[in-house]
C-alpha cells in the first residue's frame, strides 16, 4: 500500500541528520510512541553518506488487530537506512528498508529532505507489503495508517529533540 506524508521540521537539515544518527533521538522516539528501544548502529561520518540500522520490539497489543493472531508475543523490527551525502543545495536522500520479525511484511520508503530557509522540508513516499497469502494485502491496508502515523509523529519529534538538545 502507498504512503505518502510531508513535514515541515524547524529546524535545519544537519540539525535533523544529528537527530536521525543518535542513540538519545531513537530512544526519545520509542519511548514517545510507546515501543521498545533495542538498539542503534551507524555506519560512516554524518557529514557525509552513512547508514544506520535501528532494531525496535512492539509489543503484541499495539499491532492492528488482524494481524494480532500473528504475533501473539508482538514482533520485532529492523529499519535499514542508507543516507545521501548533501546535494549542491545541501538536501539529502534516506532510503529506509523496513523489515518485520517472523513475519512476511515490510516496508520501502524515500525521505528527501530538503532546505526551507532554516526549516527542513521531508517528503516521504513508500510502500507496505504483506505476503500472507489470503490475508496479505488486509493486513498491508491495515499496517498503512500506522506506518504513516510513524512517519508524521517522527517529524513533530525531531522538532522537539533538537529544541530540547
Amino acid at each position: 500500500m502507498a504512503i505518502q506524508e510531508t513535514t515541515t521540521v524547524n529546524a535545519p537539515i544537519d540539525r535533523v541528520i544529528e537527530a536521525y544518527a543518535s542513540e538519545d533521538f531513537a530512544r526519545f522516539v520509542c519511548e514517545k510512541m510507546g515501543i521498545g528501544f533495542e538498539g542503534l548502529e551507524v555506519s560512516g561520518d554524518t557529514s557525509g553518506a552513512f547508514s544506520a540500522v535501528s532494531k525496535r520490539s512492539v509489543a503484541a497489543d499495539r499491532v492492528p488487530d488482524i494481524a494480532q493472531k500473528f504475533v501473539s508475543k508482538g514482533l520485532q523490527m529492523t529499519q535499514s537506512d542508507t543516507v545521501s551525502a548533501p546535494s549542491a543545495d545541501g538536501s539529502r536522500t534516506i532510503s529506509s528498508d523496513i523489515k518485520v520479525s517472523g513475519m512476511p511484511v515490510s516496508a520501502r520508503a524515500t525521505q528527501k529532505l530538503t532546505a526551507s530557509a532554516d526549516k527542513t522540508v521531508i517528503e516521504v513516499s513508500g510502500q507496505v507489503s504483506c505476503s500472507i497469502p489470503l490475508v496479505g494485502k488486509k493486513i498491508a491496508v491495515a499496517a498503512e495508517p500506522y506506518v504513516g502515523k510513524v512517519l508524521s509523529k517522527l517529524g513533530s519529534l525531531v522538532e522537539q529533540w533538537v529544541a530540547q538538545n
